[in-house]
């Protein structure tokens, strides 16, 4: 079977003020995450050296929308993902990702060790061909992100939280078509499609077998 690990880590982490306040908030946020994404874990989100931590799924082709869900709750704080698909050698525990070996866990190491040297902060491995052309695509939805604005952000993040330029335009006081253009200079449609395109192709690829 195969199955998908990720391992993440975070960025500058000695630079956080007040540590154990934070450690203890990011031990609620992986545990918030593990409950909303059970069905498709195949073991725990476990904080592992106090500013990593990694899991494993089931489902390949939520890793992405997992990994989003986590950065935006953590933000600010910048943190680097590593995904590795393939198999497991030995068993696992549901309950904490620990103690386990195999393939998907050696490309994730791999790969988390890659996005600490180099962009794009989420770097994929399977082996396979197609594994290049997923981390190209992230570097550039990674690209089109850091060139918005703040106001650009934070529309985008109303518009993604309302599903509606009406009503980011109500909540703003301003007019339907400056969201529309604001979405369009922030790369919103690119962005989505490509985004829309490695969750699509990791699900035929590797969620089908």
């Amino acid at each position: 079977m195969i199955y998908c690990a990720i391992i993440g880590d975070i960025v500058h982490s000695r630079q956080i003020e007040n540590r154990q306040a934070f450690q203890d908030e990011f031990k609620q946020i992986i545990s918030n995450v593990n409950e909303k994404y059970s069905q498709y874990i195949a073991s725990n989100f476990t904080v592992t050296l106090g500013d990593e931590f990694q899991g494993l799924l089931t489902n390949t082709h939520m890793s992405y929308k997992i990994i989003k869900d986590i950065k935006k709750r953590l933000y600010p704080i910048n943190l680097v993902f590593g995904v590795g698909i393939g198999e497991m050698y030995t068993d696992f525990s549901k309950e904490i990702s620990i103690g386990s070996d195999g393939p998907a866990y050696h490309y994730a190491r791999e790969m988390v060790e890659k996005a600490k040297k180099k962009k794009p902060s989420i770097c994929y491995k399977s082996g396979s061909i197609e594994d290049d052309l997923i981390n190209s695509l992230i570097y550039f939805i990674e690209a089109c992100e850091s060139s918005r604005t703040k106001r650009q952000s934070h529309i985008v993040e109303l518009y993604n939280n309302l599903d509606s330029q009406k009503e980011v335009a109500i909540t703003l006081d301003i007019k339907q078509p400056v969201v529309s253009k604001v979405l369009k200079n922030s790369f919103f449609h690119e962005i989505f499609v490509a985004e829309e395109s490695i969750i699509n192709f990791l699900k035929k690829k590797y969620d089908s077998i």
